[in-house]
C-alpha cells in the first residue's frame, strides 16, 4: 500500500475524522474569541456590524462542528 492510500485511510478512520473536526472546532473557537475582543477596539458601526455577523456565523460553525463530532463518536461505523 502507498503512503497516499494509507493517509486517506488514517483521515477517514474515526479517530482521522475526529482528529480533524476537534482541530477544525478548536479554530471555530479561536475565530468567535478574535472577533469579540476586535469588536471592543471598533468604533464604525458598519465595522461592528460586519464583525458580529461573523461572531454569529463562527456560533454557528462551532455547534455544526460538535454535532458532526458527536455523530462520528455514535455513528460512524468504518
Amino acid at each position: 500500500m502507498t503512503n497516499e492510500i494509507m493517509n486517506a485511510q488514517c483521515m477517514l478512520s474515526q479517530d482521522g475524522l475526529l482528529l480533524n473536526l476537534r482541530n477544525g472546532l478548536a479554530s471555530e473557537y479561536r475565530a468567535k474569541e478574535l472577533c469579540q475582543e476586535l469588536l471592543k477596539f471598533l468604533s464604525d458601526p458598519v465595522d461592528q456590524q460586519v464583525i458580529a455577523k461573523i461572531v454569529d456565523d463562527e456560533i454557528r460553525h462551532i455547534k455544526l462542528t460538535e454535532q458532526l463530532i458527536s455523530i462520528v463518536e455514535t455513528e460512524y461505523a468504518g
